[in-house]
């Protein structure tokens, strides 16, 4: 037998090994299970069967202080921990998870119990009582795990700090953004005049915007129901509303109305009133909101300008009557003296009757011929002809197969380049356009030189369709004559058949269609025209 086997023999034998004190540590084990359950229990602080710790084993000071001072450092935290989770769990009651902190209070006041009954064993061994704690921190702790275990899923599903930090900054930057629209909006109302309102038909009560007290120069908590809506309105418009509003409420339909109100200090206005119904769930009327809109301003100005419309029309109606009776006066007379002038047997006249008989018969062609002028002028500008859809080649070659003559004689040189086949425009017109501006193109030529007129059709780039006739003839100075060149019998040139007539017909018939025409041009450099069309006018 070694010698450390002969001292653990020794020891085994000895009834108090390692205790300084002459208490037995011979066990109890042949009693039955409930026996020694009724004697745990019985002897639960019983400290006649242990010594204190500080007497069972070999303690140093240090060793021993050191255990004890840390064992109730541990315990303090463990029990100052719980004070500040129940303050927490108390004053967050929307903490999602309650029980989770519950059970931590208790697990943790239970492990620093055992510190604490640890400490306390080393001056009074009560370990019963210290086993039954740890069974109890057992049992809390398996109840916490289990516990975790069920709301982990859910704990997963919590925003992060940085979740929550974002969604705040989101929040702020949409609580600015709305701050902002409400104030453009509350801005916009002010500016404009528009204000909103609310009506609830179950109690019969109004809701209003700032900015609808203010069109309605009142205090806007002021008007509750339809009655005190109603007096700010002369009775015709009283009718109106209540109207609207019935049937608003019965059938849901909306209504924009203008109506003219009186405020309180007497100022009489005109407002725009307005309701969009909404339903509920059941298809009924809930809600009916609407606006209203100070709208005197353009009112007034729109009942001037009718005003003004009717004045007007009422004024060229008498002078398109006027122009009639005018033209149709002069041209009986006119008539009548070439008609007595043709009756005149200019063979009995003397030699100085017969000359100043010429005269007079030269001054009434030329009175005859004006005439003419003028009343296509007023034909063009009382009568709107209907378009109709032509083809530009066959309009083109019918003119110039009546300007054959003319062509030949001047060895013209026609160029056509029509990128576009058709055009909605009356006939007559188009005719009398192409006509007068070939023609012109034939008599403004430069001397010594044959005609050179080149025609296009195309659109442009805002998708309207462009006549352009261009020649290399005399041209126009326009710096002197652009106010001039669309003129009434203004010429520029020395022709025996320039009258000044063409281009003033030109552009009224086109204007009469909507359309416009450009002039460009340079003295021996030609000219050119470019006729806008406009289809849909």
């Amino acid at each position: 037998m070694t010698p450390e086997t002969a001292q653990l023999q020794a020891i085994s034998n000895d009834p108090i090994p390692l205790c300084r004190t002459g208490v037995s540590l011979s066990k109890a084990g042949g009693d039955s299970l409930p026996a020694q359950v009724w004697e745990f229990f019985r002897g639960l602080f019983s400290t006649t069967q242990w010594p204190p710790r500080w007497y069972c084993g070999s303690w140093s000071d240090f060793h021993g202080w050191l255990y004890i001072i840390s064992d109730i450092v541990i315990w303090a935290a463990y029990f100052l921990i719980p004070v500040f989770l129940v303050r927490f769990i108390l004053s967050r009651k929307d903490f999602p998870f309650p029980k989770t902190i519950w059970l931590f209070v208790a697990f943790i006041l239970f492990c620093g119990a055992t510190h604490l009954i640890d400490a306390l064993i080393f001056w009074v061994p009560v370990y019963r009582f210290s086993a039954l704690v740890r069974f109890g921190t057992a049992i809390i702790s398996m109840t916490t795990v289990y516990y975790l275990y069920k709301i982990f899923p859910n704990v997963l599903l919590l925003r992060s700090v940085s979740d929550l930090q974002r969604e705040i900054n989101e929040r702020t930057a949409v609580e600015d953004k709305l701050a902002e629209s409400e104030f453009l909006l509350s801005a916009a109302g002010n500016v404009g005049k528009l204000g909103g309102w609310e009506y609830d038909p179950a109690t019969g009560q109004f809701r209003w915007t700032t900015t609808c007290g203010n069109i309605l120069g009142t205090n806007e908590e002021d008007i509750h129901n339809e009655t005190d809506l109603l007096q700010f309105f002369p009775e015709p418009y009283q009718l109106i509303i209540r109207a609207a509003l019935r049937e608003s409420i019965e059938s849901g339909s909306s209504w924009d109305h203008e109506l003219q109100l009186t405020t309180p200090s007497d100022e009489r206005k005109w407002v725009r009133f307005s309701a969009t119904p909404s339903l509920n769930a059941n298809g009924q009327v809930s809600k009916i909101r609407g606006i209203i809109m100070d709208i005197d301003r353009y009112k007034t100005l729109e009942l001037k300008l009718i005003k003004s419309i009717d004045q007007m029309a009422q004024k060229n109606s008498q002078l398109q009557s006027f122009t009639h009776i005018l033209s149709h006066n002069l041209r009986n007379h006119s008539s009548n003296i070439a008609l007595l002038a043709d009756f005149v047997d200019e063979s009995t006249l003397t030699k100085d009757n017969e000359e100043l008989f010429q005269k007079i018969k030269t001054v009434s062609k030329h009175l005859n011929s004006t005439l003419d002028d003028l009343s296509q002028v007023i034909k063009i500008r009382d009568n709107h002809l209907e378009g109709e859809k032509l083809n530009i080649n066959d309009v083109t070659e019918q003119v110039l197969s009546v300007l054959d003559e003319s062509l030949h004689t001047s060895q013209a040189e026609i160029g056509v380049d029509f990128e576009e086949e058709e055009i909605v425009f009356p006939r007559i017109y188009l005719e009398s356009i192409l006509m007068n501006l070939i023609s012109n193109g034939i008599k403004y030529k430069k001397d010594g030189q044959h005609p050179v007129i080149q025609l296009r059709f195309y659109r442009n780039e805002r998708g309207l369709k462009v006549l352009e006739y261009s020649d290399l003839g005399k041209g126009i100075d326009l710096s002197l004559h652009a106010d001039k060149i669309f003129g009434l019998y203004k010429t520029f040139h020395k022709h025996e058949d320039a009258h000044g007539v063409g281009l003033f017909l030109i552009k009224n018939q086109i204007e009469a269609q909507g359309g416009n025409i450009q002039v460009f041009s340079k003295v021996d450099a030609g000219i050119t025209f470019k006729i806008t069309f406009n289809e849909n006018a």
